[in-house]
């Protein structure tokens, strides 16, 4: 990857010039079944522009409470963009019809016009779990009814396909728009893309120089996201066997609870017991054995262990080793 960086073949992407970049978003697009894609320098920037691109100010967007857009970029989409988020409670984070009508319903009550019904695919809070295809099929149905689009927070798209089997273009296909990352499971060191149809990519681009994102001889960036997607996305199985081991180590580990049954993909979210000071004090606990856990959304006490390219049978050994230890000394009385 570092040699194809090196040698990456590069121009003035803000002029779309960049031969690397182009070709990128040409053959994410062409994975993803839509006609256009756009390099964006983080998932967070993806969504926002689509956010941008499919609402108008004063507008509302349906959307699990715990989803990424909900949890984490909350702030630029209400207070940048002028939307209210119409937040409904799904169960593991996958939205059902009921759930969009009753998102609508909310809208209506406080006089607001919806503009956008979001999906998350795989869900990050809910131990990377995948929307099933008749599920996102009633949602776009059902949004389609009501001329309203939908765009799908796809980060970890790679991983439901990869779990599935399903190609990611039929996964997009539910949605207007859809953004991927490059980082995270595919092991690319920046980057993201928004995809859809190509006028929306004509509004997107605009949109992200308004948010800061052009870039000028991005291709070198690029060339790390292009050999990520051509050499990395048939392992991410091995990242999804080695998900399920940690949490059959972390299910019998005294003081713990698994917040899912279900591990799909690579995404573990467990439940020291406690609360925030206690999950806090496991969780330096951990880090003085060298294994870095995260908190996670959905309770005081939760954190999140997610593995990827970097992370051998070796790293699970010993995650599962540091989290045991921790558990011994901080949870159990």
């Amino acid at each position: 990857m570092r040699r194809a960086m090196a040698e990456a073949e590069v121009g003035d992407d803000t002029y779309g010039e960049d031969p690397t970049v182009r070709l990128l978003e040409e053959e994410t697009a062409a994975l993803l079944g839509k006609e256009a894609a756009l390099f964006v320098p983080s998932g967070c920037m993806g969504n926002q522009i689509a956010v941008a691109v499919h609402t108008e100010p004063g507008q509302g967007i349906v959307i699990d409470h715990l989803s990424h857009v909900a949890m984490v970029e909350a702030k630029a989409v209400t207070e940048f963009l002028g939307c209210r988020l119409m937040t409904v409670d799904a169960d593991r984070g996958l939205l059902d019809p009921g759930l969009v009508e009753r998102g609508f319903a909310d809208a209506k009550r406080s006089g607001v016009a919806v503009g956008l019904v979001e999906v998350e695919n795989t869900h990050n809070w809910s131990s990377g779990a995948v929307y099933p295809l008749p599920l996102l099929g009633s949602i776009a149905n059902d949004a389609a009814a009501r001329e309203v689009p939908v765009h799908m927070d796809g980060a970890r798209l790679w991983n439901a396909s990869a779990a599935s089997g399903i190609p990611l273009a039929t996964y997009a296909g539910y949605a207007q728009t859809v953004m991927v990352c490059y980082s995270k499971g595919l092991g690319a060191p920046v980057g993201s893309a928004v995809a859809g149809p190509r006028a929306f990519l004509e509004q997107a681009r605009a949109a992200r120089k308004t948010f800061g994102g052009s870039m000028r001889q991005a291709g070198i960036v690029a060339a790390a996201a292009l050999h990520a997607v051509r050499h990395h996305r048939e392992r991410l199985v091995e990242d999804h066997r080695r998900a399920k081991r940690l949490a059959a180590a972390f299910a019998e580990i005294q003081g713990l609870r698994l917040c899912h049954a279900e591990i799909p993909t690579n995404i573990v979210v467990a439940d020291t017991g406690g609360g925030e000071a206690v999950r806090d004090e496991f969780l330096r606990a951990v880090a003085a054995e060298g294994v870095l856990l995260g908190p996670a959304a959905g309770g005081p006490g939760r954190f999140r262990a997610v593995t990827h390219l970097d992370v051998d049978e070796a790293g699970i050994d010993r995650a599962i080793a540091a989290v045991r230890s921790a558990a011994r000394s901080v949870l159990v009385p």
